[in-house]
């Protein structure tokens, strides 16, 4: 409020002697890795093909926690192999690994070795950190001052790497600019408030120590600079994009209400501004009668629709990119609000269209507004080239709907049935999932977006069916388990979080027949062969949890519950 010289800040939270005696183990290992780096640096080892590469850089260290040999990890120059790659004009160089992240502590973590010669695996374990000690080019950052750029660059590149885990398809030229340390005219420059959210989820994914003390900062001034865009009116696109991003990062940490306030705040800001209704108008389709041109516009939109303008002044998009950075900011707020509520059994903020003012007229996520598409190869069952975003969004719509009418007390029949029909026609248009693909160099080894859609429209199948055990529930159940199984170690940290809710549904399917032990359905799947699947459900859930701590309070309830049901066969 402009008022900065009244306000006083104290931090009264104290250290645990657990937390000191961590932060001493690290600070340990770090000096250790020092000295054994320049032992090794004086050996005859020196003179190894590594130590000629300019962009590659040796860390060797032990791991102190299980007994393992010395471990050599490579980073070299990569994007992660995923569909939500950056554009290929950017010039920055990354700092991310052969397994897509530069800190990445997962389980069983590959690192490939760079030589250009016979390729060698090597294992991080996932409680081995990475300081700042190990980036000798990094500066230390003194919250008080601002972000230096090599901070800044490294962060703006994990974020962009995992972007996709939380549903920001947005244009990410505006990114690419700032971390080359370039300014661009007409360019606008992204709001602190979205910036400090960028910054937050980026310390989240690098599962580094040294960035992740940095998370309280950038949440703390994340949640102020929206309080000061707010009173300001100043770029409330962005405002809505950050509310989104900490609502994710809220959610995977298991600490719902906060992500659900912040959530509904993104929905209803959004709705204000318009958002929901982007419509094209005459003058502004494309000339052509082609039906595949118009159905792809390129041309500028109205911000609103005819006669409900917005509640909240806003300019019209200024321009294309403008417009696109609209559009998918509504689509990411509709899959956080749709998807997450249903997760946590709370409303959608969003209407349901009961009224003219609240019906959803915003064209779907579409490649020709898209000035780098990148589908990754993946086409649906005509040959077609796919739109992940599009995918996406009308997953969520159905996971959504699908978990409304089956926890109606009264369905409505009809839309019901339009509703089946509806997810029996997009499971038939999904591209097939392949599984592991031999051609990926990095982790992900497998398309994970496409792998999370399948996963959610079977989950649909199972809300759909949930009042009566069908065998095609049974079907989808199975199927995702197939899927989990496909995945590797390296591949959960690019898991998007909203699979564990979605893994939680189907461990209550086999928790239900489980409890039925004896009736028809429970015969054709015996006691055993359901605890089976549950374990892999939990395993699973343990393993998602090294990086979304929500999937191990979901992991918690399934063993409660099974204990529960056990104990009463």
């Amino acid at each position: 409020m402009k008022r900065a010289d009244e306000c006083e800040y104290e931090d009264r939270r104290q250290k645990s002697r657990t937390q000191k005696l961590k932060e001493k183990l690290a600070m340990l290992e770090d000096r250790i890795k020092e000295l054994e780096g320049t032992e090794q640096t004086t050996s005859g080892d020196a003179s190894s093909s590594h130590s000629g590469s300019p962009d590659t850089l040796e860390l060797r260290g032990t791991n102190t926690l299980d007994d393992v040999d010395q471990n050599q990890i490579s980073l070299n120059n990569a994007w992660p192999a995923t569909s939500a790659e950056p554009s290929s004009n950017s010039s920055s160089s990354s700092l991310l690994s052969a397994s897509g992240s530069p800190f990445a502590s997962a389980m069983g973590m590959v690192w490939g070795d760079t030589s250009g010669g016979s390729e060698q695996a090597f294992e991080i374990s996932p409680f081995t950190g990475m300081s700042s000690s190990m980036f000798p080019d990094m500066p230390h950052w003194d919250p008080s001052t601002p972000l230096p750029f090599e901070n800044k660059k490294i962060l703006l590149e994990l974020f962009i790497a995992h972007r996709h885990q939380c549903w920001f398809f947005s244009d990410t030229t505006r990114l690419d600019i700032l971390s080359n340390g370039e300014s661009i005219v007409g360019v606008p420059e992204p709001h602190p408030a979205l910036m400090n959210a960028l910054y937050l989820l980026a310390c989240h994914f690098s599962r580094s120590p040294y960035f992740s003390e940095l998370e309280s900062t950038f949440l703390t001034r994340a949640l102020r600079e929206i309080t000061v865009a707010l009173d300001n009116q100043d770029r409330l696109v962005d405002v809505v994009q950050a509310s989104s991003l900490l609502a994710i990062y809220f959610y995977a940490n298991s600490r719902i209400l906060e992500g659900y306030c912040h959530s509904f705040s993104a929905a209803r800001l959004a709705v204000g501004l318009g958002l929901h209704q982007i419509q094209f108008t005459d003058l502004d389709r494309p000339s052509s009668s082609s039906s595949a041109e118009r159905s792809s516009p390129t041309g500028v939109m109205n911000l609103t629709a005819t006669g409900s303008p917005s509640s909240i002044a806003s300019s019209p998009p200024k321009d294309h990119s403008e417009l696109r950075e609209r559009i998918s900011t509504f689509w990411q707020v509709f899959m956080v609000d749709r998807c997450w509520s249903v997760a946590n059994g709370l409303p959608v903020a969003l209407p349901d269209g009961e009224h003219h003012q609240g019906r959803i007229k915003t064209p779907w996520p579409d490649a020709a507004l898209d000035d780098v598409v990148t589908t990754a190869g993946v086409f649906d069952p005509l040959g077609n080239p796919v739109y992940m975003p599009s995918l996406k969004a009308k997953a969520a719509a159905l996971y959504e709907r699908t978990f409304r009418l089956s926890s109606s007390v009264q369905p409505n029949w009809a839309e019901l049935a339009a509703t089946s029909n509806a997810l029996q026609r997009f499971l038939t248009s999904l591209p097939l999932f392949l599984g592991f693909e031999p051609w990926r160099n990095q982790a992900p080894f497998l398309d994970v977006e496409l792998l999370t859609i399948h996963t959610v429209v079977n989950v649909c199948t199972i809300h759909i069916n949930k009042n009566n055990l069908e065998m095609e529930n049974l079907q989808a159940a199975n199927y995702v388990l197939t899927l989990i199984r496909q995945l590797g170690q390296t591949d959960y940290e690019w898991l998007d979080p909203l699979i564990s809710a979605c893994w939680m549904t189907v461990a209550k399917l086999y928790l239900q027949i489980l409890s039925l032990s004896g009736s028809a359905v429970a015969n054709a799947l015996p006691v055993f062969s359901v605890d089976q699947e549950l374990d892999v459900l939990v395993d699973a859930m343990k393993t998602l949890s090294a990086f979304f701590p929500l999937a191990g309070e979901h992991a918690r309830r399934i063993e409660q519950e099974r204990a529960l049901i056990l104990s009463s066969i």
